[in-house]
């Protein structure tokens, strides 16, 4: 009897030390619930003949409480979270032939935004400056002797295959609304997957680049908005789809190999996705309880929401090169509190020379009164000399400047970089800049300079648009794009072209225009509503007068002798003169480019007419302006009013 109690002892001890193993190598606050989202995206770097090289880089956002990502209990040592902490070993990946590869992850960015401390951040011993620390993201890459190198690299045999699929996965994911734990397609198991050329008709395709923020919150009973921002250094068309089961999800038997269904993942209820990217969101209280697609349960707020989404590259018929995800947390925020907002965050992916620095200035502010926090959430280098933010505030406006400084090593690279401004009461705004680094020296054109309408002001259909056209450094030609739209972030705007014609010079004196003065061609818009020329490089016009008073001067010396009378005419004069340059001094630009057209030459003013506006709806504006290589420059934000 004592034998087998011994022998039951030792089974029991057995299992405990097990558990206890188990334990430790899930640490506290890793529950079921730590992953949350992610995104992938590679390129070539190499190619022998035999084998093709590519690397592949990858970010994902994992919760606070997560035992690898939080603080001590004393809230101010960090143990494993802080930013540039490391993890080797982090998570496998699959590379698609085969083999696979245990890889390291690196923190970039910690997020308090959305987090309370009495919920939150139960448990997590992390907090700051009282605020919960609800999520972290972090990137992918190697650690070796003291090096980091962001991204994982791998070499495929170039034997005939030209399509792999990389994908990782795995369990404990934050369960959603639309995605509980108990899902019967997917329950807490995650997956994503990218499709990878090699050789083949798309050799040395690249695949576009995007980025996941922490939770987008999204204010309860509103039409809320969101542009995708994703890039793509070949230059190729992008499609924006739904993802599907099998490339989001893990079987519930956990099978690297995904669940074998090929339907489409079913988004929230009320949202929508287009395919150059923006996600609309109709949570108004009104439209889900007529449609009845809410229940008192799930339309509260704070509640969460996951939205998965494939980024498509596309050859020049249409045909699908190759694909990433992106894994999208959605949280219902206060309908009481507006997001704040953000102005001069460039809408177009923006182009930046190697050996040059360019400088992105943005501003934010909130109806709160209280300057918000704008903060970038995944910066493309955590070198200084690189990539630096400043910021500064005055009254409820918070300015915030990037310097962006690319390197060699970056040439042909793109990144979509996530910017977040948070108000005093913990709601965000998240939009993103797109950036290409380029080897090839380009100035970008000058900015476009508005001129109506006024901003803040109110104006009447159909409404007119006026700006002073841009130039060149280089010479290069320039196009424009305007864009009007309800959204001060200007998500899902388009925006409207203005296309440069044929080129000819002023029909006045071509050979003074030749000898003296550098006076570029005029451009003239290829649409309708759009008149396009170039700005007259002239001599100003005091100058002109002044060199003709003194010509008169002279006259009236020489053909008048009476000294008093020469007195009279010379005040004459110089009254005519003051009187001609306060004319002048008054005058607005506008006037001025009026008076050239009226003399045979087309002003530098471009101008655009819609009336397919709404009334007592409030428009924000903007012009932005390429060159033929990649060179742009976008103008201030106005907004108006329409009556």
């Amino acid at each position: 009897m004592n034998t087998f109690k011994a022998e039951v002892n030792k089974i029991i001890l057995a299992l405990t030390s097990v558990g206890i193993v188990i334990l430790l190598m899930f640490p506290a606050g890793l529950s079921a619930n730590h992953f949350r989202y992610g995104t992938i995206s590679w390129e070539p770097t190499a190619d022998n003949g035999t084998h093709v090289t590519i690397r592949v880089k990858m970010q994902n956002g994992w919760t606070a409480n997560h035992g690898s990502f939080r603080q001590s209990s004393d809230y101010d040592t960090f143990v494993s979270g802080f930013v540039g902490s490391i993890h080797n070993d982090f998570f496998r990946i699959y590379w698609g032939d085969g083999t696979t590869k245990d890889v390291d992850i690196k923190i970039i960015s910690r997020d308090n935004s959305t987090g309370t401390a009495s919920s939150d951040c139960t448990g997590s011993n992390d907090q700051t400056s009282g605020k919960c620390i609800d999520s972290t993201i972090s990137e992918m890459g190697e650690y070796s002797s003291g090096t980091w190198t962001t991204g994982a690299t791998h070499s495929y045999a170039d034997n005939g295959t030209t399509e792999y699929f990389l994908s990782w996965g795995g369990y404990a994911r934050t369960a959603t609304n639309n995605i509980p734990d108990d899902s019967a397609c997917c329950g807490g198991e995650w997956r994503n997957q990218t499709k990878i050329n090699v050789g083949g008709a798309y050799d040395g395709n690249k695949s576009p680049v995007g980025a996941v923020p922490p939770i987008i919150q999204a204010q309860d009973n509103k039409t809320f908005n969101y542009q995708l921002v994703v890039t793509d250094a070949d230059g190729d068309s992008l499609n924006y789809r739904w993802g599907k089961l099998n490339e989001f999800f893990l079987d519930p038997g956990g099978s690297s190999a995904g669940p074998t269904s090929t339907d489409y993942f079913t988004q929230p209820a009320g949202m929508t996705l287009s395919t150059s990217g923006l996600i609309e969101w109709d949570i108004k209280d009104s439209t889900t309880a007529a449609g009845g697609v809410w229940t008192a349960d799930n339309a509260t707020e704070g509640s969460l929401w996951t939205s998965v989404v494939m980024v498509e590259d596309l050859d020049n018929n249409g045909s699908v090169k190759s694909y990433i995800p992106i894994d999208f947390f959605f949280k219902i925020a206060s309908a009481s509190n507006n997001p704040p907002e953000i102005f001069g965050l460039p809408t177009t992916t923006q182009t930046v020379t190697i050996g040059t620095t360019k400088t992105f200035t943005i501003t934010s502010t909130d109806d709160s009164g209280v300057a918000p926090t704008v903060s970038v959430l995944n910066p493309p280098s955590d070198d200084s000399s690189i990539w630096s933010t400043t910021t500064s505030t005055s009254g409820s406006i918070t300015t915030f400047a990037i310097n962006f400084s690319p390197v060699s090593s970056m040439d042909n690279s793109t990144y979509a970089v996530n910017i977040r401004s948070i108000d005093n009461a913990s709601m965000t705004k998240d939009q993103s800049l797109g950036l290409k680094v380029s080897s090839v020296i380009n100035a970008d054109p000058t900015s476009p300079k508005l001129l109506s309408p006024a901003d803040n002001s109110s104006v009447a259909e159909p409404v007119t648009f006026e700006w002073i056209k841009s130039t060149d450094p280089d010479g290069d030609t320039v196009s424009y794009k305007i864009y009007i739209c309800t959204d001060s972030g200007f998500a899902g705007c388009s925006g409207a072209s203005v296309t440069a014609g044929v080129n000819f010079v002023p029909p006045l004196n071509q050979n003074f225009h030749d000898n003296l003065i550098p006076w570029p061609s005029p451009l003239h818009a290829a649409t309708i509503s759009q008149q396009i020329s170039q700005d007259p490089s002239m001599i100003p016009k005091w100058v002109i007068m002044l060199g003709l008073l003194g010509l008169l001067s002279g006259f009236m010396s020489l053909s008048v002798k009476n000294i008093t009378h020469r007195r009279i005419v010379f005040m004459f004069i110089f009254l005519i003169f003051c009187f001609s340059l306060t004319i002048i001094s008054c005058s607005s630009e506008k006037d001025e480019y009026e008076d050239w057209e009226k003399e045979g030459y087309s002003p530098s003013v471009l101008t655009y007419t819609t009336s397919d506006l709404t009334t007592n709806t409030t428009y924000y504006w903007k012009v932005i302006a390429s060159d033929t290589r990649g060179g742009s420059a976008e103008s201030e934000t106005r907004s108006f009013k329409v009556e």
